[in-house]
């Protein structure tokens, strides 16, 4: 006990001293003994220490391996062993009532002027959250790394000088590199760019001319910039450009920036898009020759049975037996609705290969309205429906567009209406509508026919389309009709919509822009778009009646004026 009675006369001092000092202090003999705990220390250890206690310090301070539960010998005893300071490693502590305590220790030998070991004195201090703080960084640290080296893209981090300072194994799979080859090189020289080879990255006159290398220094400069995009590197190892899809974007840790840069190898996506390109030409300059020997082929076929009509009509003309009238009267009406096919499939292939040209004239909107009417009336009427027609009296006189293209419509429209109603009838509706730039026309054309269910309208303004095929078998028609109707409505800049309901008729309504004329220009060509151009009759008596009526295309007139004048010469009546 001699040696501790030294101690105890100080006892008072050191307290008053290292009382209150912030962290835990400890102060043994030679022995081990302890002589002296400030309050901190007594707290840390959950000990209540008294001068005259005979206590060893292993008794008091049981120190382990918190990780690995391994007991290691007091940093107290080594420091008067080897007379040098002793410290703890990172995971040293010990278990107390409420759990794992991290420490961290400095322990000093205490000796004499003789040089001989006295005690020790040590100061511990509590780093529990420190180390807490420390495990959940490096846990983030292990997890944010994990997920670095599992993503399917590559990234990469560059500082402030442009130079690589992390990637994951995708990026260097890009780059073709290893680890240790890119950390600390410019990103062109990582990627062995040609244009960087003889003079590095950013040096070469071709430098200016690079993306990444202009985004890069961007970013440098600008903390807030920020780019996607893609871009094809040549590289010394690959014969064709490598396609990249990259994303610069900076992140800051601390004071320090960081320019995080994700890259895609897209060229064997760029590859199939370049055979698609290549497939889709190869298929559109097939799609057009199949529509320039559709179009040349209706012309050549359309012609002989113009020709055919004709003949028909001049036969027609000629005493004939009643079976032989019923006979070519039959093979006229074939006629008229093989060239009504044809019509359509040329209208159709024009549309598609874009050479539908429309005219822009002035016409006389009222006198296209009483055409249309009339024809269409007459229509209704030998089916024994009603037609109303439009109040033509509150609408301009004279408009600019293309009347064939017009009359085209509405007689695809009518027709239809006419086609499937079997009672009750048809109006036709002409009205100004106004938005807030532009005046329209707003046509509309109604019916009491079949209708169509909701299924149906959405089969209706495509190519080949019929409700089904009992449609076709019962009115007949290609199903390119309402497609040829919403392709013109579209290409004079409008629109056209449909409302039905089964059993209870169906409202077309279109509408195409406005434009006021003063009056109307001559049309160029006779052109129409309706059937039976020259309606010829032979009376009791045996005279002939001749009348004019429109037709779907224009070489058709002067075949039929030319028979007008055979019958003028054969009758001497017309």
């Amino acid at each position: 006990m001699s040696d501790k009675s030294n101690f105890l006369v100080d006892y008072t001092t050191l307290q008053q001293l290292l009382g209150g000092l912030g962290d835990g202090f400890v102060m043994t003999d030679i022995n081990g003994r302890i002589v002296f705990m400030n309050k901190m220390a007594m707290d840390l250890f959950e000990y209540e220490f008294l001068p005259d206690t005979d206590v060893n310090v292993n008794d008091i301070i049981r120190l382990e391996n918190i990780e690995t539960k391994e007991k290691i010998i007091s940093p107290i005893i080594c420091a008067m062993r080897t007379k040098r300071s002793q410290g703890l490693s990172k995971n040293i502590g010990f278990i107390r009532s409420d759990g794992a305590v991290y420490l961290s220790a400095t322990c000093s030998p205490m000796i004499n002027p003789e040089g001989t070991v006295t005690g020790c004195t040590a100061i511990f201090r509590n780093v529990t959250r420190m180390r807490m703080l420390e495990r959940k960084v490096e846990s983030d640290h292990y997890y944010m790394r994990l997920v670095f080296e599992a993503a399917k893209i590559g990234i990469c981090t560059l500082n402030v000088r442009g130079e690589i300072t992390e990637i994951n194994e995708p990026a260097l799979e890009t780059l073709q590199e290893e680890y240790s080859n890119v950390l600390g090189k410019q990103f062109g020289d990582a990627i062995h760019c040609i244009n960087s080879l003889s003079f590095g990255c950013g040096k070469s006159d071709r430098c200016k001319f690079c993306v990444i290398r202009n985004n890069i220094d961007a970013a440098i400069l600008d903390d807030s910039f920020t780019v996607d995009f893609v871009v094809a590197v040549q590289t010394k190892f690959s014969e064709e450009p490598i396609w990249l899809q990259m994303f610069l974007m900076q992140i800051w840790n601390g004071n320090k920036k960081q320019i995080v840069l994700t890259l895609l190898n897209i060229s064997k996506r760029k590859q199939r898009e370049h055979e698609l390109q290549e497939a889709r030409y190869h298929a559109e300059v097939a799609s057009n020759t199949k529509t320039q020997f559709l179009a040349n082929m209706s012309h050549e076929i359309r012609t002989p049975i113009n020709g055919m009509s004709g003949m028909i009509d001049l036969t027609l003309r000629t005493k004939l037996t009643d079976e032989q009238r019923e006979n070519l009267n039959a093979a006229k009406q074939c006629s008229d609705d093989l060239l009504r096919i044809i019509n359509d499939i040329l209208d159709y292939s024009k549309l598609e290969n874009g050479k539908m040209i429309l005219e822009n004239i002035d016409i006389d909107f009222h006198e296209l309205l009483n055409r249309v009417c009339s024809l269409h009336g007459q229509m209704a009427e030998n089916k024994g429906l009603y037609f109303n027609q439009p109040q033509i009296d509150d609408l301009p006189h004279f408009v600019r567009g293309d009347p064939l293209r017009i009359r085209q419509i509405l007689h695809n429209l009518l027709s239809n209406a006419v086609k499937f109603t079997m009672d009750g009838g048809i109006s036709l509706g002409v009205s100004i509508f106004k938005s807030s730039t532009q005046e329209y026309l707003e046509f509309y054309v109604e019916d009491t026919g079949i209708g169509m269910s909701m299924d149906e309208q959405a089969k209706l303004f495509k190519p080949f389309s019929q409700i089904d095929g009992s449609t076709t078998r019962r009115f007949g028609g290609t199903g390119l009709g309402l497609m040829i109707v919403k392709e013109l409505v579209a290409s004079m800049g409008g629109e056209i919509s449909v409302s039905s309901r089964q059993g209870k008729g169906s409202r077309f309504t279109f509408i195409i822009p406005l434009v006021l004329a003063q009056k109307a220009d001559v049309e160029l060509k006779n052109r129409a778009v309706f059937m039976n151009p020259y309606k010829i009759t032979r009376d009791n008596n045996n005279g002939v009646t001749v009348t004019p009526d429109d037709y779907p295309d224009e070489d058709i007139s002067d075949l039929l004026k030319y028979c007008e004048g055979k019958l003028n010469d054969q009758e001497g009546n017309l």
